[in-house]
C-alpha cells in the first residue's frame, strides 16, 4: 500500500529507545532507564479521589469538545493566579495532552509551504508536527556556551513572509534552559513587530529550581494577541498517562481548535478531565511536592555524576533533564544514536540521543526516576566506561 507523503517523518527516537529498553526488561534484564520523560512518582490521592468520584457519579459520557466547564474554569484560574496572566473562560481549551495541543495548532495554523521557527535543541516532535501540517520547520541552533539561549536577532533574521509562528519552550526539554523576564519580553517584541505568533510550550513551568520565578509568555498584556500558551497536567501533576492538556489563546484560535477536535478525538477523556479538576483544586499542595522531589533528584544526579566523572556538568534550572556532552564519557564518536544503542545493549542504561533534539554529540539523561535508580544508573555508566 502507498501511504501519504506526509508520513515521511522519522519515528520518535525517545519512544524507540524506551521501547528497546522495555524489550530487554521483558527478557528479565535489569534496565536503568534514564530515557523516560516523566515524573516517576505516585499519583496524588487528590487526583485519584476525584477520578473515583466521577466514575461513581457516572460521568463517563462525551463532553463538549472544548472540555468540561469545571476544568476550563479551574485551569484558567490557576494559570492567571500563578503567572499573572489574564485568560478568560472563552480563551481556555482542554485537549488530549500538551502534545495533541501542539499538533492541533500546527494543523489549524499552517498551510502547505508555511514556515515555523523551531529553536534547537528542541523537543523531538516539533519539526515532525510542522511537517505533518505540510509546513517547513526553520531550525535556529543555539550553543552550550550561550546556555542554549536564542538571541532575538537570530529570530529576527530567520523570519520571512512565510513565517507563521515560533515555538518557544521555556523550562526546556532537553536542556533545562530557563529564560528570565527580560529575555522573554525581547523575544515577544521581535514576534509582535513582525506579526508572528509565539506558541509558548510551558508544560514544565512548575518544575523550576533554585527559587527561580517562572515567566509565562501570557503575562504581558501588550503581547497577548500574539501569544498562545500550551500547558499540560502531565509534568506538574505527574499525570502523563491521563493525557490532559490545555491551550490558552484568543477566542478565535480556541474556536478553530474546538472544530478540529470535534472532528478528530471528539473530546478529552471525561474521567481524566475530572481527575485534573481534582489536581487543580489542590495545585498548591501537589505542584510544590512534585517540584521538591524533582529538585532533590536533580541535585542527586548532578552530585553523583560529578563525583564519578572528570567532566563536570551544571545543574539545569528547570525541567527533568541533563543534556550531557558525549565527550564527558571519554568517547570520541559523536554519533549519539550509535552511542545510545551501544550503551543500552552493553550496560543496560537507556539514554536518548541528542540528534533526536537536533543537536548531535549530546545525550539526554532524565532525573525523573527515583533516587535509587539515578545513583545505580550513573554508577553503571561509570563502570561501563571505566
Amino acid at each position: 500500500m502507498k501511504f501519504s507523503n506526509r508520513l515521511n517523518i522519522p519515528p520518535s527516537e525517545t519512544i524507540e529507545i524506551n521501547s528497546l529498553a522495555l524489550q530487554k526488561k521483558k527478557k528479565g534484564e535489569r534496565i536503568y532507564n534514564l530515557s523516560i520523560g516523566e515524573v516517576v512518582t505516585n499519583t496524588s490521592n487528590y487526583i485519584i479521589r476525584s477520578a473515583e468520584q466521577a466514575m461513581k457519579e457516572n460521568k463517563s459520557f462525551y463532553t463538549l469538545a472544548r472540555g468540561i466547564k469545571e476544568l476550563r474554569e479551574v485551569s484558567r484560574n490557576w494559570i492567571n493566579k500563578s503567572y499573572n496572566t489574564n485568560f478568560s473562560f472563552e480563551e481556555t481549551f482542554v485537549t488530549n495532552g500538551g502534545k495533541f495541543a501542539l499538533y492541533s495548532l500546527c494543523q489549524a495554523i499552517l498551510n502547505p509551504g508555511d514556515e515555523a521557527i523551531v529553536i534547537a535543541p528542541y523537543w523531538v516532535s516539533y519539526p515532525s508536527m510542522i511537517k505533518l501540517a505540510e509546513g517547513k520547520p526553520v531550525i535556529l541552533e543555539t550553543r552550550k556556551e550561550n546556555d542554549w539561549k536564542v538571541a532575538p536577532a537570530q529570530i529576527e533574521e530567520a523570519i520571512s513572509e512565510k513565517t507563521k509562528f515560533i515555538i518557544f519552550n521555556n523550562a526546556s526539554n532537553p536542556t533545562g534552559v530557563f529564560y528570565e523576564e527580560k529575555e522573554v519580553r525581547n523575544i515577544l517584541e521581535v514576534a509582535k513587530r513582525n506579526n508572528v505568533l509565539v506558541i509558548s510550550d510551558e508544560v514544565y513551568s512548575g518544575l523550576v529550581y533554585d527559587e527561580k520565578k517562572y515567566v509565562s509568555c501570557g503575562m504581558f498584556p501588550e503581547y497577548k494577541d500574539n501569544v498562545v500558551v500550551v500547558h499540560s497536567a502531565s509534568k506538574i501533576f505527574s499525570m502523563t498517562g491521563w493525557r490532559v492538556g490545555f491551550v490558552f489563546a484568543q477566542k478565535e484560535i480556541v474556536d478553530v481548535l474546538a472544530k478540529l477536535q470535534g472532528q478528530s478525538t471528539s473530546n478529552t477523556c471525561s474521567i481524566a478531565q475530572w481527575a485534573a479538576v481534582g489536581a487543580f483544586d489542590n495545585a498548591d499542595k501537589i505542584i510544590v511536592e512534585v517540584q521538591r522531589k524533582m529538585q532533590k533528584r536533580r541535585d542527586l544526579f548532578v552530585k553523583t555524576f560529578n563525583e564519578l566523572f572528570l567532566c563536570k556538568i551544571k545543574p539545569p534550572l528547570s525541567a527533568l533533564y541533563c543534556f550531557v556532552p558525549i565527550k564527558c564519557f571519554g568517547v570520541e564518536n559523536n554519533n549519539s544514536v550509535e552511542f545510545c544503542k551501544k550503551v543500552l545493549e552493553e550496560s543496560n542504561v537507556a539514554l536518548v540521543p541528542g540528534s533526536a533534539f537536533g543537536m548531535e554529540g549530546f545525550v539526554r539523561c532524565s532525573f525523573g526516576v527515583n533516587e535509587e535508580e539515578i545513583v545505580e544508573a550513573i554508577k553503571k555508566l561509570y563502570e561501563y566506561f571505566k
